[in-house]
């Protein structure tokens, strides 16, 4: 029998693979791609950022990050500018479209959450989002790479 630790370990796996935004019984596909997602409530949450800046944030590799977002600047949904206190960067900032896309992917995740969660107590909804807030700030404070978030 699983302890607590090893089931929490494989509802996590489950979490992953469900990504409710894309489960089959709502109905819908992701408007936005994961990273696309990421990228944009970075920024919106933290403001204009260079290349450099977003690989810290995220942990990954500066080529890593400037392929996304090449690839976000193509679909109109990210825009850059020259650092106007000068130099050699560019700042990243979300596009008025990816600032769209982005309330309207939210709002479509807001929508699939409430399906699933569709009979819990409002009381267990807050509970269980403020496990999932704890569990990634912790992770978060272990990688050096606080979320900043608007509360």
């Amino acid at each position: 029998m699983p302890d607590d630790l090893d089931s929490l370990v494989y509802e996590q796996m489950l979490l992953q693979r469900h990504a409710v935004h894309k489960t089959a019984p709502h109905g819908r596909q992701a408007h936005l791609d994961r990273s696309a997602t990421v990228l944009l409530a970075r920024l919106e949450a933290e403001g204009p950022m260079t290349v450099a800046q977003l690989s810290d944030a995220f942990g990954l590799d500066v080529s890593t990050v400037h392929r996304q977002l090449t690839a976000a600047i193509r679909h109109g949904l990210i825009e850059k500018f020259r650092d106007p206190r000068g130099g050699a960067a560019w700042l990243h900032q979300p596009s008025a479209e990816g600032r769209a896309r982005l309330t309207e992917e939210l709002a479509a995740r807001r929508t699939a959450f409430a399906a699933v969660l569709d009979g819990w107590s409002p009381a267990d909804v807050r509970r269980f989002a403020e496990l999932m807030r704890r569990f990634n700030e912790k992770v978060e404070a272990q990688r050096s790479q606080p979320w900043p978030r608007g509360d």
